[in-house]
């Protein structure tokens, strides 16, 4: 830390917290460990199995075994992946925690930012200081992250058992606007609770309840972040590979849509078809969302949450103003 060219309060920040904030940097080593570790794994499974003279589909009776250790070893490196994804997920809710409760509530709750606030530091420049250093030692590193996971789930284990682009882990991990983003609101809705509650674990589980419960909603509602393309064709719908199919179904001649879920709600024994008949259903339909539709979902969302962001920073310079004129 003494080769970086801290002053004033950043520094004392960085002190302060400096084994929190080195926590982040090993999150993302060891991140990537993972999903170097999945890849290899994936990959060696795949020579194994080439040693033996075995293709993947093979039902000779000599290939059983690799070919079942190969599956075996797919399905765990996949929960790697999977694993690292849902750390992305939980990630900007935990830094909110974080934010408002060890960083922001507990010198309020203790009083020590008084002693900061008297050596020349004004309330919005300890403000700035407090965001600004868990910001840089987050984003750097999620950006990191998101490379490594792409070019593991890219060429690794996805290609036997295949996760989308569209899952909501996946989503959250790939190279993208909508991780920075979403770490970015984390920390403003932490300062925000924190200015708030003043008392650190109220801060801490209100500010990641708060972060959890905005992603989840954003996540409900990511289908409808962008139009969907909708197809027909009588005789089946030729969907691209790797779409994300929103909803599906038939049209009647009026063009009165029929879900196949209302037929699946009512219907037992695969009798889907003759419920579409009997509702008048005859043309194949499919709202969907081709792999083209990824970035201007990523930036309508990333959008979202950058205004959500900028609102929660406004309201908690309001806030200290108000209360620490």
């Amino acid at each position: 830390m003494s080769t970086i060219a801290l002053k004033g309060p950043y520094w004392v920040t960085v002190r302060q917290h400096r084994w929190s904030l080195w926590a982040t940097l090993v999150f993302a080593a060891l991140a990537s460990a993972a999903l170097i570790a999945s890849w290899y794994w994936a990959v060696r499974a795949d020579d194994v199995l080439a040693a033996a003279g075995c293709p993947a589909d093979s039902v000779a009776e000599r290939c059983f075994q690799a070919a079942r250790e190969r599956a075996d070893a797919q399905w765990q490196a996949r929960h790697m992946v999977e694993f690292v994804a849902l750390g992305m997920v939980v990630l900007p809710a935990v830094l909110a925690g974080y934010m408002a409760g060890p960083l922001i509530a507990r010198e309020l709750e203790t009083g020590t930012y008084k002693l900061a606030w008297t050596q020349s530091v004004s309330p919005a420049r300890w403000l700035a200081a407090k965001l600004a250093v868990p910001a840089a030692f987050t984003v750097v590193p999620v950006l990191l992250v998101t490379l490594v996971f792409q070019w593991s789930w890219s060429s690794g284990p996805a290609d036997d058992f295949p996760t989308f682009w569209f899952d909501a882990t996946m989503y959250a991990a790939q190279p993208g606007t909508v991780p920075v983003a979403a770490v970015l609101f984390g920390l403003a809705t932490g300062a925000l609770v924190g200015l708030l509650v003043r008392r650190t674990v109220p801060a801490l589980a209100a500010a990641t309840l708060l972060t959890g419960a905005v992603l989840a909603v954003l996540a409900q509602l990511r289908p409808r972040l962008w139009p969907v393309e909708t197809l027909t064709g009588r005789h089946g719908l030729d969907v691209p590979a790797r779409s994300w199919v929103v909803e599906s179904g038939r049209l009647t001649r009026d063009g009165t849509r029929v879900s196949w879920q209302d037929c699946y709600e009512v219907v037992r024994d695969g009798q889907t078809n003759a419920c579409m008949a009997a509702r008048g259903a005859v043309t194949d339909y499919a709202d969907v969302h081709p792999p083209a539709h990824f970035w201007p979902l990523q930036l309508v969302e990333t959008g979202i949450l950058t205004a959500l962001a900028a609102l929660a920073l406004l309201a908690a310079f309001r806030v200290l103003r108000a209360r620490h004129p």
